[in-house]
């Protein structure tokens, strides 16, 4: 063998190292994966992962074909030198995949294994809330993921040039972030008159001030997380969510109090639970703790939150500033002493059982000699213009307004109320 032939060989040997030390899959690189979510108006979602690498990505090696996510659609891949969203990728350590993430208006809850049922069927028997009648599903089962799956579907580059090849090894997130809702803290209040737990989630704005007087807003989850872990009612939802995002903080600074009731609160007919008395409670214990202003005590609430809103103002009608009712109902007659309140209803026509009995609690505040402004929108409007059409019926100065969204199921109404910040002015605006 010449000399020419060995030094072929030596150096074919180290080119073909130095290929394969320059080419290595990415999983192995990635240091940690977070998945960012924010709560829309049906549940938790997934809206970026922020995959944090060994070494500075280049950001011209990047495209929307890098990364495929699990159930999402990838919208924008760049990469960053700190790990947040921006306008302009750059090179640097952390790539930032955003993926769709948007209010699906005909959302429905998982359907409940056999297994789910016989949990619920067990859960009923042991954990029936007093005055409810037997077999009334205690919920619980409703899931709002926060977590993402990453494979890397094309080649990347480091800015030394090394490429992290293509490969379908799973980037699992190592860790889980909630926009707004990772604002709140957690609390147990023990009720005065049964000693049960009542878990609740509390929000304070970020410069809150002994000092300063700050409104309250009651936020009750329907029956679908009910019995779940403390936080299930910020993911299920921006019924707790959007009066702290921080636009709406800027607009009206406030506290906000998000019960999880262990039990169901109320039933179709007509029946409640004493943790509704628990939750009178825990208003006034909190008025005792906080700087809160008395005559700015709101309650909203969706479809079960929405019942549970009614009975306590019916219970206590000096307490609460005013309301806004999500998709929910009572027996019209016993709402007539309702027409002394501040109250905006919000149902979808497609929504019977509600739409048609709080309809008739209308006539009868009418008939009462109250006026309420009535309309109708198009629910599938822009957040812009249901704002407009929110102002539109503020004008008119009354404090009972009902409003009806074309269309629509009982789920959907708490999937675009929430959002409106026509609504949300209106009813800072109330006092006692």
């Amino acid at each position: 063998m010449n000399k020419k032939t060995i030094l072929t060989m030596i150096l074919t040997g180290f080119l073909g190292l130095t290929q394969a030390q320059n080419t290595n899959t990415s999983s192995e690189h990635v240091k940690s994966a977070t998945a960012i979510s924010k709560v829309l108006g049906d549940g938790r979602k997934v809206t970026t992962v922020v995959l944090e690498y060994d070494s500075p990505i280049s950001n011209k090696s990047l495209s929307t074909d890098s990364y495929r996510v699990e159930g999402k659609e990838v919208t924008r891949v760049y990469a960053n030198n700190a790990p947040e969203t921006t306008t302009q990728g750059t090179n640097g350590q952390y790539v930032i995949i955003e993926v769709k993430a948007e209010v699906d208006l005909q959302a429905q809850p998982k359907q409940p294994t056999q297994a789910d049922l016989e949990k619920k069927k067990e859960r009923d028997r042991m954990q029936g809330g007093p005055g409810l009648r037997a077999g009334w599903s205690t919920g619980g089962d409703d899931e709002y993921p926060g977590n993402a799956v990453v494979f890397q579907t094309g080649n990347i580059k480091t800015t030394k040039g090394k490429t992290y090849k293509a490969n379908e090894t799973p980037i699992e997130s190592t860790e889980e972030k909630c926009l707004v809702a990772d604002d709140f803290q957690q609390f147990e209040f023990i009720s005065p008159y049964t000693g049960q737990v009542l878990p609740y989630n509390l929000y304070l704005p970020e410069d809150y001030d002994p000092n300063e007087q700050y409104p309250l807003v009651l936020f009750i989850h329907d029956a679908g997380v009910a019995s779940g872990p403390v936080k299930q009612t910020l993911y299920q939802g921006n019924g707790a969510t959007s009066w702290a995002e921080p636009e709406a903080q800027a607009r009206h600074k406030c506290i906000v109090v998000a019960p999880e009731y262990p039990f169901i609160t109320v039933d179709d007919n007509w029946n409640y639970s004493h943790h509704l008395d628990a939750t009178i409670a825990l208003l006034k214990d909190l008025q005792t703790r906080y700087s809160i202003d008395s005559n700015r005590i709101y309650t909203t609430g969706q479809s079960m939150g929405c019942m549970s809103s009614i009975v306590m103002m019916l219970k206590e009608p000096d307490l609460f500033a005013g309301a806004l009712l999500v998709a929910g109902k009572w027996n019209p007659s016993l709402m007539g002493p309702l027409d002394k309140q501040n109250i905006w209803i919000i149902s979808c026509e497609g929504d019977t059982s509600s739409n048609s009995l709080q309809g008739q609690a209308v006539e009868i505040w009418r008939k009462q000699g109250s006026t309420v402004s009535e309309a109708t929108w198009d629910m599938t409007l822009t957040p812009e213009q249901f704002s407009e059409e929110a102002d539109k019926m503020r004008a008119k100065g009354n404090h009972l307004l009902f409003t009806h969204l074309t269309g629509g199921n009982h789920r959907a109404t708490w999937f675009v109320a929430y959002g409106i910040e026509g609504v949300q002015d209106w009813l800072f605006e109330q006092h006692k």
